[in-house]
């Protein structure tokens, strides 16, 4: 059965990346960087780690080259590499510093190292964003060939963390495809482009909720009678998003980028689902019902590519919001 390295293993994402990846046969060398994380990780998945099937290895940065040298020097039977370690932060200080740079050259530093030094790597799967397909133009129809018109110089603005982050993304992307035309590796590479990755969690640590179910956390938080920032959207379930990711390896998908949007979502959407939950009716906000129009994107999106390429029957906002809600509820208690 195939090795995979999975970068970032501790992330939300990526920890029901190692859950498919193992359900499936795989063996998994996971990257931490956090050891209180990586103590959860392994606890959630102890016979997996007793039995040699799930091995952590200690990546510092995603930066260092030398770092994934010796890792893949230790494991020669690197099959597969799913690289969804990126760099998250909305206090930046030097957004070409904080965001950009460890994003191009993590992604820079994992495909150089492969192509080096694990030859047995037959396919890379990359963890971008929908944000580096998404165009201003209300006209415009997003789908898996559009790029983010931004430029290098506006996604290294200072004092504009959204912007940084949707440039990180970006210029990732493009150093992959850059390294993939010019490098011309024994590997190919698929890029998986997901919206608001929603739902529950391998571990599930409330003080480090992932910026996408925030979307939900802050109505969880909310009291009733108040008011919740309203945000919008498409979501994707994190069940999904790791289904397509290891699905992803199959060579049919060399060298595609996965829109990941199941619907479009938003607060009101939240409002009204947490509120159908017993334990939370009655103490929560509840929002204006009805009103969810109002509140949608007005972006067109178009994942039809990718949705006749998986073929999934994808999991719905109700059950996304609802086992996260239930998970942050057990928690709480």
């Amino acid at each position: 059965m195939p090795t995979t390295l999975v970068t970032g293993a501790t992330g939300f994402l990526a920890g029901h990346c190692v859950d498919q990846l193992l359900k499936d046969g795989h063996t998994v060398i996971g990257t931490v960087r956090n050891p209180s994380k990586a103590e959860r990780l392994a606890e959630a998945f102890k016979s997996e780690v007793e039995s040699g099937k799930l091995e952590l290895e200690t990546l510092k940065d995603i930066q260092n080259e030398d770092e994934f040298e010796a890792i893949f020097k230790k494991h020669p039977e690197i099959d597969y590499i799913l690289h969804t370690a990126s760099p998250l932060s909305f206090n930046v200080t030097d957004p070409e510093k904080d965001m950009l740079q460890p994003a191009i050259r993590g992604t820079t530093a994992v495909l150089k190292q492969a192509k080096a030094h694990a030859p047995n790597v037959k396919k890379v799967v990359i963890t971008s964003s929908i944000a580096a397909m998404m165009n201003p133009d209300p006209s415009h129809v997003h789908n898996e060939h559009s790029w983010n018109p931004m430029t290098r110089e506006q996604a290294a603005q200072k004092g504009n963390p959204v912007a940084n982050y949707v440039g990180s993304k970006i210029f990732a992307e493009k150093a992959g495809l850059e390294f993939l035309n010019d490098e011309k590796p024994n590997f190919s590479i698929t890029w998986i482009n997901p919206a608001y990755i929603l739902g529950p969690g391998i571990t599930l640590d409330l003080g480090a909720i992932n910026a996408s179910n925030q979307l939900i956390s802050s109505v969880l938080e909310s009291k009733l009678g108040e008011e919740v920032k309203v945000q919008s959207g498409s979501f994707v379930d994190v069940r999904d998003c790791a289904r397509a990711h290891v699905v992803a390896l199959q060579p049919k998908f060399d060298r595609k980028r996965l829109m990941l949007c199941t619907a479009k979502v938003c607060t009101q959407d939240i409002e009204d689902i947490c509120n159908k939950i017993p334990e939370l009716k009655g103490k929560i906000a509840v929002g204006t019902p009805g009103e969810r129009e109002k509140q949608l994107s007005k972006s067109i999106m178009d994942p039809s590519e990718t949705k006749k390429l998986l073929d999934f029957e994808w999991i719905p906002l109700d059950k996304s919001v609802t086992d996260f809600a239930k998970q942050w509820l057990e928690i709480k208690q």
